[in-house]
């Protein structure tokens, strides 16, 4: 009886290392050809301004490699009409590399995205012409691939850049953000057209 007691933890012990040994032998979820679309929500507050801003948030990406993808994304920007001090418009493309760190079906990836704002502040006689102000933006991005297709995601953002109006004193575009979403994914075929089957007909 004895034995039996010993041998059931040692027996438990040997099932959990197994279990643990095949996980981290399981290849990451992200890999070359991997392409994913998503959406979400974006909070943003800027940096030089009192001001607090919300998005809405799609992005599409595509692995070339395993660990490097290009991305691109688009923050729709929804003004707050009793916000004091809000910009009008904000919206902005983004378009840039991103660099993944996978294990298993957990990622972690950051992105370096330039692209344009579209932004416009009424605000005296200044014109109502929508300007386009180039940004740069920086991110840490973590995502869970949940099943084949479907992910959920968050990330953080810092976003930099200028809006010049008539003053002398450029509206600063600074901005932390913080998104949340879901999105979903296939792979690609990438095999070389050379290597590939042709179709009989």
């Amino acid at each position: 009886m004895e034995k039996i007691k010993i041998l059931i933890p040692l027996f438990t012990i040997l099932v959990m290392q197994h279990s643990m040994a095949q996980n981290v032998s399981r290849p990451p979820f992200v890999r070359q050809g991997l392409m994913d679309m998503s959406a979400g929500l974006t909070g943003g507050v800027m940096v030089f301004n009192p001001v607090q801003d919300v998005y809405i948030n799609t992005s599409f990406a595509y692995c070339m490699e395993d660990r490097i993808a290009v991305r691109t994304d688009f923050f729709f920007f929804i003004p707050d009409a009793n916000f004091k001090g809000q910009l009008n418009r904000n919206s902005s493309i983004l378009f840039g590399a991103e660099y993944h760190f996978p294990f298993q079906r957990f990622d972690l990836s950051l992105l370096l995205e330039p692209g344009v704002s579209f932004v416009y502040f009424q605000q005296g006689s200044t014109s109502t012409k929508t300007q386009t102000e180039p940004v740069i933006s920086s991110s840490i991005s973590t995502s869970y691939y949940i099943l084949q297709n479907f992910h959920v995601f968050a990330s953080a953002m810092y976003l930099h850049g200028d809006y010049f109006m008539e003053q002398a004193k450029p509206y600063q575009l600074d901005e932390f953000r913080i998104t949340g979403g879901l999105g979903i994914n296939i792979f690609v075929n990438h095999v070389p057209l050379f290597q590939r089957k042709r179709v009989k007909f």
